[in-house]
């Protein structure tokens, strides 16, 4: 059960809310439908320490199933396993983005800086390959490969590239580039847009470990059987939780809801409508002050118009986890 219901969120927010981006996102959703792809994987993956968990606790990630999931790594990892997963590795096309856009994201794409600077934020949400490797991870169990790239994407080593990504987020949004496109809310480059502006978010919240067994809770939150925790991976995306979901009372929960509050002043690609809707129904099941709302600022855009501007059933969300279920709730 847990398999078919978690590997049927894995892909299914890769659609766009954008009419014209919609026909190329539901063909990367066919061609990444779990059911009809088979990944293998070519690389040996070193054994790694690993916590096996057999039951779940308040503190922690609840509904996991009893697996071994790798712990994060004592020492930063400075190379990964080939193949590497590039950021919008199916959204590049004549047809979807101006002449300008594409030659600027094709080049962007191509930089040794962007390969250097391998933006999760970015991968999250744009990349078939990381679909891939996720949904791989999901049907073997084996998050090996995940663990090392939250590593090496979030190493110290790359503290030189939050410069780099605001400087890419100015250049982006230039006319020359693809200032039209973003006007125009095309949603490649919407996309795009909010995941370089979310780059140094993501880096730090995908950091954070579960403190009772040392794994990452991006990566427990995926192994877990309920998809309510990972559902908190989709709101820097501008997607609220679905209205039946109650993400866990875990050390987890609040550490990245946490992150996300401190992060809202500063960070513009933020709504901090969707997330402080979402700290407050986590702190309505698990005490108030179990997060913080103090710090929120409301922004401009209100939760009722987020809403609708991003349909359930057409959204497109960060770290692969959502449509499925608000399939299931909505239609």
């Amino acid at each position: 059960m847990k398999t078919q219901f978690v590997l049927s969120l894995v892909l299914g927010v890769l659609i766009s809310a954008s009419s014209a981006h919609e026909h190329g996102m539901r063909k990367r959703h066919r061609l990444n439908d779990p059911a009809k792809r088979i990944y293998i994987e070519q690389n040996s993956i070193a054994p790694q320490n690993l916590y096996t968990r057999t039951n779940s606790s308040s503190s922690s990630s609840s509904n996991l199933t009893s697996t071994s999931l790798p712990k994060a790594p004592s020492s930063e990892v400075t190379t990964i396993s080939k193949p590497i997963p590039k950021p919008l590795d199916l959204s590049i096309s004549p047809s979807n983005l101006s002449g300008g856009c594409l030659t600027y994201l094709t080049s962007l794409l191509s930089s040794e800086d962007l390969q250097d600077c391998l933006p999760l934020a970015l991968l999250l949400t744009t990349s078939s390959a990381y679909s891939s490797l996720l949904s791989s991870s999901i049907q073997s169990g084996n998050y090996t490969k995940i663990n090392n790239l939250i590593s090496y994407t979030s190493s110290s080593a790359r503290e030189k590239c939050d410069e780099y990504f605001t400087s890419i987020q100015s250049s982006l949004s230039s006319n020359k580039n693809c200032g039209t496109d973003l006007s125009n809310k095309n949603q490649v480059v919407k996309d795009t847009d909010i995941a370089i502006g979310n780059y140094q978010l993501i880096k730090e919240a995908s950091k954070l470990t579960d403190k009772e067994t040392g794994v990452y809770c991006y990566i427990e939150s995926m192994a877990a059987t309920r998809p309510d925790d990972a559902y908190l991976w989709s709101l820097p995306s501008g997607i609220p939780l679905p209205s039946k979901s109650i993400p866990t009372c875990s050390s987890c929960s609040k550490s990245l809801l946490n992150t996300y509050m401190s992060f809202i002043p500063d960070t513009s690609t933020l709504n901090s409508t969707i997330v402080k809707s979402a700290i407050t129904r986590v702190n309505d099941a698990c005490g108030q002050g179990f997060v913080n709302l103090s710090a929120i600022a409301v922004s401009g855009t209100s939760s009722s118009s987020m809403i609708k501007s991003i349909p359930p059933y057409k959204s497109y969300a960060l770290s692969g986890v959502i449509l499925s279920i608000f399939r299931l709730m909505f239609m």
